[in-house]
């Protein structure tokens, strides 16, 4: 008589303990996971936490309990108010005057640069005119010319143009840049060529189709390249600085490095304006963030 042998791993017992391991497992890398996010996340979120509740502390209480690093490092002790006050307050020019020249420029910039971007890269995507490939590569070549080659020339040109310490200064020079040619010229390509031909059909022509057809349809590639314009606009320090020396026409980011000397800095104020600096752009991108993402996806599209 034969003798029947069974494997161990087709007897019932060893498959619940094998799938009891996977699932056991699974759990763990679910958690692991997100362990990691979190910890990765406050280390993100940590400096922000840091900075809103400084400002909330009086100048002498901003670094008392630095060390030994204790829970009084991060709590303030006296909850005040008293630094946005003085910024609100500041002489010659309160920190909101800086905030509102910061918005101005950089709604002015966005719209500016979402007109000639746009309109550019929908022709180097859809039309057809000489060197259209020589020019386009050109256009991406500026894209790996540092600014600060560029700074003492563009200097030179606002002052023949009478234009230092001026709104135009900060603005007309920002409004053409490769990198929002490209990434829009990303999406029109992937434009069907169809729908532009049924319109040309109907009687469109460049300009009506560009107005009635293609802008219609790219509307999350334009919010997502007037985010990323809008937060450069935002952020940028070195040219403002350069070419706007009386605090008239200073921006925030600016204006926050003037509490900063070589001989003090006052981290209250510094506190308090990097806080009322950086709510309006956190929020603009908590409410628009799955088009900044998109965005990001949608600049290594293949052309």
């Amino acid at each position: 008589m034969k003798s029947i042998t069974f494997d161990k791993c087709t007897s019932p017992s060893s498959g619940v303990h094998l799938n009891g391991s996977l699932k056991g497992k699974k759990i763990f890398q679910i958690i692991l996971r997100y362990v990691v996010l979190a910890i990765v996340g406050f280390i993100f979120i940590f400096p922000f936490i840091y900075m809103f509740l400084s400002s909330s502390k009086p100048q002498a209480e901003i670094f008392q309990y630095a060390f030994p690093l204790s829970w009084k490092t991060l709590i303030p002790q006296t909850w005040t108010l008293e630094n946005f006050v003085e910024l609100i307050n500041l002489l010659p020019y309160s920190f909101l005057h800086y905030l509102g020249n910061s918005i101005f420029v950089a709604i002015a910039c966005t719209f500016g640069s979402l007109i000639i971007n746009a309109t550019a890269a929908y022709a180097f995507a859809k039309l057809n005119f000489p060197a259209k490939n020589i020019l386009f590569g050109l256009f991406l070549i500026t894209m790996m010319v540092p600014f600060e080659v560029l700074a003492i020339p563009l200097y030179l040109e606002m002052r023949t143009f009478n234009w230092i310490d001026s709104y135009e200064a900060l603005i007309i020079p920002w409004i053409a840049n490769a990198s929002g040619i490209f990434l829009l010229r990303q999406f029109f390509t992937e434009m069907p060529k169809d729908l532009l031909d049924a319109a040309r059909i109907d009687g469109c022509n460049y300009l009506s189709t560009f107005w009635y057809v293609v802008i219609p349809n790219s509307i999350p590639a334009l919010i997502t390249f007037s985010l990323i314009r809008f937060q450069a606009s935002w952020d940028s320090f070195i040219w403002p600085l350069i070419v706007t020396p009386s605090p008239e026409k200073r921006l925030v980011q600016v204006a926050i490095a003037t509490f900063t000397t070589e001989v003090d800095t006052r981290w209250g104020l510094a506190f308090g304006a990097s806080v009322m600096a950086t709510l309006p752009i956190l929020i603009t991108f908590l409410v628009f963030q799955r088009y900044y993402v998109k965005g990001v996806m949608m600049s290594g599209l293949k052309g």
